[in-house]
């Protein structure tokens, strides 16, 4: 900082206030620009948000989707603990297993190891039919169903090699004996 002499002074003159009132603190410290006070992170208020900061705080808000248009893009899970109880599971459709390894089984209260899982469905259905959807709602289900149907052709393909692999294998063996 390009500070003069007397200023330097004032500057450390204030530092040393802050630090004494401040002391319990653990020295974070926020400012405003353009001004050389400084507030701590920990007990101080944070500065006010200007009218354009408040606008873009807005928008970004009201361009996330709704609770309920959320609601779509989850899927349930039926997990096997190891209990062998069944307990249900919603998750973000994204996901190609569960994320969870435990859960709490309300029956007993206990937590229980997630031994295996299976993908049920949408969690919560439309009332409406599929000509109802939006256009980008068909536009999902249209790419979700080419990759599913891309998938299965793949492993399909895949189950065929190994079936392939088998039937030399057991050429092999039969040739041999």
């Amino acid at each position: 900082m390009k500070l003069s002499e007397a200023e330097k002074r004032e500057y450390e003159e204030a530092n040393q206030r802050f630090r004494e009132r401040h002391a319990d603190c653990r020295d974070a410290r926020w400012s405003v620009s353009g001004s050389r006070v400084t507030h701590c992170c920990f007990c101080c208020p944070p500065p006010p948000m200007g009218p354009k900061q408040m606008e873009k705080l807005a928008s970004l808000f009201a361009s996330w989707p709704s609770r309920e248009e959320s609601k779509k893009d989850l899927d349930t899970w039926d997990l096997t603990l190891r209990s062998d109880h069944m307990a249900p599971h919603v998750q973000h459709r994204e996901h190609s297993r569960v994320s969870t390894r435990v859960v709490d089984w309300p029956e007993c209260g206990e937590r229980r190891r997630v031994v295996g899982s299976e993908r049920v469905g949408p969690a919560y259905r439309d009332a409406g039919t599929i000509r109802e959807r939006s256009a980008a709602d068909r536009e999902r289900l249209a790419r979700e169903l080419a990759a599913a149907e891309a998938k299965l052709t793949r492993q399909q393909k895949s189950a065929e090699a190994t079936q392939r692999r088998i039937a030399e294998l057991q050429g092999e063996l039969g040739s041999e004996s």
